[in-house]
């Protein structure tokens, strides 16, 4: 099923406001860094166009990254394919060229080898169940169908990402919908869907397989269409990692319950990542400035800025403090905050350049700090225009203030 480039725009949208998805590249460091943040400013940009890609692919939107051993791993939402035409949900890519200056090479057909330039499938698995639930309401006409669930389908959008190198697996955050429903059923809306919750997926890069992990001792269960759906860690209005995840040593940090005002942020041990019960969530600070982290979701606070379709969360050492990069929403400015611990206090945001105004949209803008130059101080950013269906590449070199 083909679909037009507008429809990615309009699912980067929900992305950012129902599932807060699309979210970080992120690289661990063994301790929180309570110290000040260095003095930079952006001293230059420049557009470098868009990415090479997979000679298959005429389109994919979101775009975030992780650096894995020697190679850069990407992952995309809703990709539009060409020769032959078709449509995924969400893909992923490899490469080994981790120097950016001269634009970026990525054709690979999967997360794992560069050298598959075949058409990419589908990244995120569909469990039986759904595919089951798909097929039994598939139609090529619901025009006068009684089914409320005629035509039907799933999709789920990668977002943030994290390496975990300890458990030789990449950690990904995704979204997942319901879509082409009837009015007023749980996947109405056309092709944009509905959010039914947030889960995470374990690329093992051992052996290079895909699995969605199952949530366990969830408070309670969380339906879906096809039943209820044990892959998915939390329910729509939470999104803990789909805004972004940043690792830090052994512990996961994950942003999510979000608003158009900011995102609250939670943690858990990695290796209890499944494990529902052993989240926490930042409630503050006490008196004497001591993080407070709370059993009750109700209880976090926000901490950050949220990003249309997500943001990028990760330790930078030229700016000796965490960065949120993300762009706004319905702008083209592409923003930054840093702060001294994943939980802040984040700074006022500032700008790091303005996208290329075109006539489709621009949106989905994110850091890929594995790119960054030695000095520290040359950094690079990608965001989607709908116009060309292209991941659009950006240098920033920053410089010492005063």
């Amino acid at each position: 099923m083909r679909q037009p480039r507008s429809a990615l725009f309009a699912a980067a949208l929900l992305a950012a406001t129902a599932l807060c998805v699309p979210a970080s590249a992120a690289q661990s460091n063994p301790n929180e860094h309570p110290g000040r943040a260095s003095n930079l400013v952006v001293e230059s940009t420049t557009e470098l166009g868009p990415i090479t890609q997979n000679p298959h692919n005429a389109a994919r939107d979101n775009g975030q990254s992780v650096r894995y051993g020697n190679q850069s791993v990407w992952f995309f939402d809703d990709t539009i394919l060409k020769d032959p035409d078709g449509f995924l949900t969400s893909t992923a890519a490899t490469t080994s060229d981790l120097d950016a200056s001269d634009n970026i090479t990525m054709t690979a057909a999967n997360p794992f080898d560069e050298h598959s330039t075949g058409v990419p499938p589908e990244f995120v698995p569909f469990s039986a169940a759904e595919t089951a639930f798909q097929t039994e309401h598939a139609s090529a006409d619901c025009t006068n169908s009684t089914d409320e669930y005629c035509g039907t389908v799933f999709a789920h959008w990668p977002g943030p990402v994290v390496a975990d190198q300890a458990r030789h697996r990449i950690l990904v955050s995704y979204g997942k919908l319901c879509r082409g429903g009837r009015v007023g059923t749980p996947c109405e809306s056309g092709f944009v869907g509905q959010a039914q919750g947030t889960g995470l997926v374990s690329v093992d890069m051992n052996s290079k397989t895909v699995t969605r992990l199952t949530a366990t001792n969830r408070p309670a269960d969380i339906p879906s269409p096809e039943g209820t759906d044990n892959t998915l860690f939390f329910p729509v209005g939470q999104d803990w990692t789909g805004q972004a995840m940043v690792l830090v040593g052994n512990t996961l940090y994950g942003y999510g319950k979000c608003t158009l005002d900011g995102c609250a942020v939670a943690k858990v041990p990695v290796a209890q990542v499944t494990d529902i019960s052993q989240w926490r969530f930042y409630a503050g600070a006490n008196g004497n400035g001591t993080p407070q982290w709370s059993t009750d979701p109700t209880k976090a606070v926000q901490v950050k800025a949220n990003g249309a379709a997500g943001s990028t969360v990760y330790w930078d050492s030229a700016f000796g403090a965490y960065v949120n990069t993300y762009m706004q929403f319905l702008a083209q400015d592409v923003m930054y905050q840093t702060a001294p611990n994943p939980w802040g206090p984040w700074s006022t945001p500032n700008k790091l350049f303005t996208a290329a105004k075109t006539s489709g949209t621009e949106y989905a803008a994110f850091a890929h700090p594995e790119y960054t130059s030695a000095d520290g101080l040359t950094k690079y950013y990608t965001y989607y225009t709908s116009s060309t269906g292209a991941q659009m590449l950006v240098k920033v070199r920053f410089a010492k203030g005063s």
